[in-house]
């Protein structure tokens, strides 16, 4: 294998590997679509990318866990727990939107924190990547979140959970509290890659509820890394095992928490 023996560095290979499985299948007649629910897609593509990085992962750390999205965890130490997102952005890749990536995080028990996480945009061929520590880079030129430091200039993304049918869950009144105080936002359809082009200041910042850890586990560290701050809802210190997420430059944070906190 082509990587320096470093878990970051292993991650970038693998996720680089992966985006091929997954380029191998976009828009292609071939790839089988099939639903966990009427919302919620995935394909055979999404289980060959992460029947390749699992059989890697357990090959190379057999004494890691891994907690991945399409039911190929493996939990042996505590030590360390791989988040593999396979493919993130599975709606988009079923119907042919080139907006979709690879997303592996590794959190140790020692740090009691993502420690590293690699993001792979195979279509765009960007690779965003971050170790604890050592700051945030985009195909290894480093990068930093934005300086927008005005509310009403800051352009937002977020994303809907599948429950849309449940107004107390499906975003709608989050959404509705921040259109009119801010430029705009934007609804991308990977929770990967909406950290990343916060990391890299393409946007200000960004929240979405019920999410699963692999969606953010990597994310998080590559804002954090890149000078931006995660938090949940409350304010309180992000926690990938916690379905919510409100992520910003730090700029505008204060103003995102109190916007959506506020009462309707």
């Amino acid at each position: 294998m082509n990587y320096k023996k470093n878990f970051t560095d292993f991650s970038v290979w693998l996720c680089r590997e992966a985006g091929k499985i997954l380029m191998s299948g976009f828009r292609s007649k071939t790839t089988v679509v099939s639903y966990k629910s009427r919302t919620d897609m995935v394909t055979d593509i999404d289980r060959k990318s992460e029947e390749f990085i699992t059989s890697i992962i357990k090959k190379e750390f057999p004494d890691h866990s891994i907690i991945a999205e399409e039911g190929g965890s493996y939990i042996s130490g505590d030590e360390f727990k791989w988040y593999v997102d396979p493919l993130d952005a599975t709606n988009n890749f079923a119907h042919g939107i080139p907006f979709f990536c690879v997303s592996i995080g590794l959190w140790s028990k020692k740090e009691n924190s993502i420690i590293s996480g690699v993001v792979c945009d195979p279509f765009h061929d960007e690779i965003f990547s971050a170790s604890l520590g050592k700051g945030s880079f985009c195909n290894e030129e480093k990068i930093h979140v934005s300086n927008t430091s005005d509310i009403g200039y800051a352009l937002l993304s977020t994303g809907f959970p599948y429950a849309k049918d449940d107004m107390n869950k499906n975003n709608l009144r989050q959404f509705n509290k921040f259109l009119p105080k801010i430029q705009c936002i934007r609804r991308l359809g990977s929770a990967a890659l909406d950290l990343c082009y916060l990391a890299c200041g393409r946007i200000d910042g960004y929240w979405e509820p019920m999410l699963h850890p692999w969606d953010t586990a990597a994310g998080s560290l590559i804002v954090t890394e890149a000078g931006g701050r995660v938090t949940k809802y409350n304010g309180d210190p992000f926690d990938p095992n916690f379905p919510e997420i409100l992520a910003s430059n730090g700029h505008i944070h204060n103003e995102m928490l109190k916007i959506i906190n506020a009462q309707d």
